[in-house]
């Protein structure tokens, strides 16, 4: 009789492991998959923003470049500092990287230039509301 009441005891335990070990595989699965969905996407919002700063930066060290009348030597550096900021980000998944406050700083260089250069920019970046 206390055999069959161990045996009993016994399969319960073996099919609380079982699933234990089933639910953890699955768990790892979904969360990995969530994390690579959510890693394209904030990805995808950083290289954008990078990206428009750069080009912005770029576009207005040509136009120095071409008319160095036009953009003052203290405004031409603020935006070499921006170029050099955004290339300064890495490229892979980093924890020490700091992204957010990375970008901050790109956005803060490029408010600082802009009320030097004089130009309103209306951008469609949702740059407050974004959170790395």
């Amino acid at each position: 009789m206390d055999d069959l009441f161990e045996r009993a005891i016994n399969a319960e335990e073996e099919y609380e492991r079982a699933g234990y070990a089933e639910g953890l595989a699955a768990g790892e699965a979904i969360g990995a998959e969530e994390g690579r969905e959510l890693g394209l996407e904030h990805g995808y919002d950083i290289g954008k923003d990078l990206g428009f700063y750069r080009g912005w930066a770029q576009e207005w060290l040509r136009a120095a470049a071409a008319h160095p009348d036009l953009v003052p030597a203290r405004a031409q550096k603020k935006l070499q500092a921006i170029v050099d900021a955004v290339n300064d980000v890495p490229t892979v998944n980093d924890e020490n990287a700091h992204f957010g406050e990375r970008l901050k700083a790109i956005q803060l260089k490029f408010k600082t230039v802009s009320a030097t250069l004089g130009v309103s920019v209306a951008t469609e970046l949702p740059t407050e509301s974004l959170s790395y």
